[in-house]
């Protein structure tokens, strides 16, 4: 009995709550039905939902590179004397950014200048003795065509003719000796020139400088390290010059070209959008992953880093969507709708599903549809069962 009794009063208070929780929503939400006399007005603006072309955006995941990027490398082997930077320092093209022992090249080069010196010398002893067995060469010739002449005359003897023709004979020997001379001589130089040349670049190469403006990203090699040739010692990056790589599935590949602008937004930088143009495309595709990789200049942005993630928005044609402006959306909680106006010009209360944000305009996935009158800009006054009068 007394089980029963404390059942009849708890259905007693339920009741009693019910009846106030409907008397205090009375005043706040109006049923359809309600009576002309009992409606509240609203003053509201309204349109009808329409069907819109919207471009259908893929949106491929970025990876931003720099446009330009080095590691440096020795070309010659020595122990490392100096390194002037550390990484994140920004450097000149030209800038000296480590040195290599170069003691040992030094002196080779100095021999090589000696070298150089010695075989010039040698060149011009060479052509001073051309030149004499030239001068040798041309009294010998005027005499040896004078005793000719005078020997068909018999003005001399056979004997005479016969010592200036071997005078003759001998000047013409010696130049060319001399001219043989005076090649190899010049030949050495070349030859000379060529040591000298490569011991240069190779005493330049114990110097390893900026090739560009960049920035130091990383740095492999620590003081008194051994280098070698073809051993990494620094990463540079042309900062503030980057692209973003990603990948563009093979369905949608008829629609980009060379030279298309896209959106990219970085979520690092409280997704800060930027324009970017396609500069190449991958002419095949990856055959794993039946995508091209593509690739979009950047703008140049001071906060942008290599690394970073990036959305790129890439428009692969077109949709038709239900697009209304945000301020014709309720929320609450959880739940989103918007008002909905009859041919009577009466308030409806109803949920929607959203989806994409495009500026102030938000897409409608479902709740309205093509043909509906909406309240384009709904505020405190606007409830359920109201009577609609335009502004």
């Amino acid at each position: 009995m007394r089980t029963e009794k404390r059942l009849h009063q708890l259905i007693g208070v339920a009741a009693a709550l019910l009846i106030l929780l409907a008397a205090g929503c009375k005043d706040k939400i109006h049923e359809g039905n309600t009576s002309q006399e009992t409606r509240p007005i609203v003053k509201a603006n309204t349109a009808v939902a329409e069907i819109v072309k919207q471009p259908e955006i893929y949106e491929a995941s970025g990876t931003i590179q720099p446009r330009t990027a080095a590691v440096l490398s020795a070309k010659v082997m020595g122990e490392i004397k100096k390194i002037l930077v550390r990484e994140g320092d920004v450097v000149k093209a030209g800038d000296l950014l480590i040195k290599i022992e170069d003691s040992q090249i030094a002196a080779q080069l100095r021999q090589a200048e000696a070298a150089l010196a010695e075989a010039n010398q040698a060149a011009q002893a060479a052509q001073a003795g051309f030149e004499a067995a030239q001068a040798s060469m041309s009294l010998a010739q005027k005499t040896f065509d004078r005793y000719e002449s005078l020997l068909k005359n018999d003005s001399v003897s056979l004997q005479e003719y016969d010592e200036v023709k071997g005078k003759h004979e001998q000047a013409t020997g010696a130049l060319a000796q001399a001219k043989s001379m005076r090649d190899a001589s010049h030949n050495k130089i070349e030859q000379v020139k060529a040591a000298l040349e490569a011991a240069r670049t190779t005493y330049q190469d114990t110097s390893i400088t900026a090739p560009y403006d960049a920035t130091v990203t990383g740095k492999m090699v620590n003081l008194g390290d051994m280098a070698a040739p073809g051993v990494p010692l620094l990463k540079l990056e042309d900062t503030g010059s980057y692209e973003v790589y990603m990948v563009l599935p093979e369905s949608y590949i008829r629609y980009v070209s060379v030279g298309d602008k896209l959106s990219v937004v970085v979520p690092s930088l409280q997704s800060a959008s930027f324009d970017a143009i396609i500069k190449t495309i991958n002419p095949a595709a990856d055959p794993t992953i039946r995508s091209f990789q593509l690739k979009a200049g950047l703008p140049d942005v001071p906060q942008i880093r290599a690394g970073m993630f990036a959305r790129v928005m890439i428009p692969v044609g077109e949709t038709e969507i239900i697009l209304i402006p945000d301020t014709a959306l309720v929320h609450h909680g959880q739940l989103t709708g918007a008002y909905i106006v009859d041919a009577e010009k009466i308030t409806h209360f109803r949920l929607v599903r959203t989806g994409r944000v495009f500026d102030t305009q938000v897409e409608v996935l479902s709740g309205i549809n093509k043909g509906d009158v909406y309240i384009t800009h709904v505020d405190e006054k606007t409830v359920d069962g109201a009577q609609v009068e335009e502004i």
